[in-house]
């Protein structure tokens, strides 16, 4: 019954204001306007304000992140951009001038302190793993949503990119997996032709267009602050195996939380799998994955968990991991003694 109610808490903090907006909608494209142009400050309103803040009312009951008005706030924005007359968007303007500006420095704060949170957070417990640390954060903070998975890949790719210098030694019970693949030395290749063609493409389009050459440039180094990301995180990120739980990282790409109990058998794998009926996946991307050592066949579907939330089902899974002989051996092992 709690759950149930819980449920329709949630239905209506997000069904009123998506009522409130579609109202304001389907009167903004209705004959009704130019009948009574005195609607518009309304609809203005009703979009950017009413419906954000009736979201933030019905959300101090529920457990939806509060912190989703501010979308719901720049939704509305562009909506009124569009549906009403250039000429009436005199407080359309207004709006934009001064509450739009607000709301963007407050998101970026409320991701600043929560960074800094997380931080804190991964600090002062006892795990090593910072982006385990943050998606739990991050899923309290934003919820279990693409929005949520992406911020949180957004505070641990500045993280591990500008915080994380500090070495760490592996423990018995991890594995790395970059020592004999060259994803280190693919990623550090991948970095210096981003900022060649960055700087010899910038040149040529700044003739054309400032503003591309400068979108262009700011997305560029954008990815190579990204693989840098994730180069360190290939160094400070060890899979783990633990008495019960088999846990795979491949630096910012992908995790994978297997349960020794769903593995029906571990092998060598030299060559590229095919399978017609299973589904064969693998942490690494496409150029990175024809060098396996190591294939896992599961009893039901495995879920690999991506960057920015995206996820993948497989029956089997391709792994390059160093020192595959010992990995081999203390995985059976684990699976021997686990409970069944």
């Amino acid at each position: 019954m709690g759950l149930k109610k819980l449920t329709n808490i949630a239905f209506l903090t997000y069904g009123l204001p998506i009522l409130v907006m579609l109202s304001a909608i389907g009167i903004g494209l209705s004959p009704l306007l130019q009948k009574y142009p005195e609607l518009i400050i309304g609809i203005t309103y009703d979009l950017t304000l009413t419906a954000p803040l009736l979201f933030l009312v019905l959300a101090v009951k529920s457990n939806v992140p509060k912190i989703r008005a501010i979308p719901i706030f720049i939704l509305g924005t562009i909506i009124a951009s569009y549906i009403l007359p250039i000429n009436d968007q005199h407080h359309l303007i207004l709006i934009r001038t001064y509450a739009l500006p607000i709301v963007e420095v407050t998101a970026f704060v409320i991701v600043v302190l929560n960074m800094l949170k997380v931080i804190k957070k991964f600090k002062s417990i006892d795990n090593n793993d910072f982006y385990f640390v943050a998606k739990k954060s991050g899923e309290e903070l934003f919820g279990k949503s693409k929005f949520g998975a992406f911020m949180t890949s957004e505070i641990t790719m500045f993280y591990y990119a500008v915080f994380s210098w500090k070495r760490r030694k592996a423990k018995a019970n991890e594995f790395t997996n970059y020592k004999e693949s060259g994803s280190i030395a693919l990623s550090g290749g991948i970095i210096m032709v981003v900022l060649i063609e960055t700087f010899v493409i910038h040149t040529l389009l700044i003739e054309w267009s400032v503003i591309t050459a400068w979108i262009f440039t700011i997305s560029s180094l954008y990815t190579a602050l990204l693989i840098f990301a994730h180069i360190k995180a290939l160094l400070k990120r060890p899979s783990i195996l633990t008495e019960h739980q088999l846990v795979l990282k491949n630096g910012l790409l992908a995790d994978i939380f297997i349960n020794l109990s769903e593995i029906e058998k571990i092998e060598y794998c030299n060559k590229e799998l095919h399978h017609e009926k299973l589904r064969v996946g693998n942490l690494e991307l496409p150029k990175e994955s024809t060098d396996h050592t190591i294939a896992l066949y599961f009893n039901s579907p495995q879920t690999i968990e991506k960057m920015y939330g995206f996820t993948e089902e497989c029956d089997i899974l391709l792994l390059q991991i160093d020192n595959r002989h010992r990995f081999l051996e203390e995985v059976k092992e684990a699976i021997n003694k686990s409970p069944k």
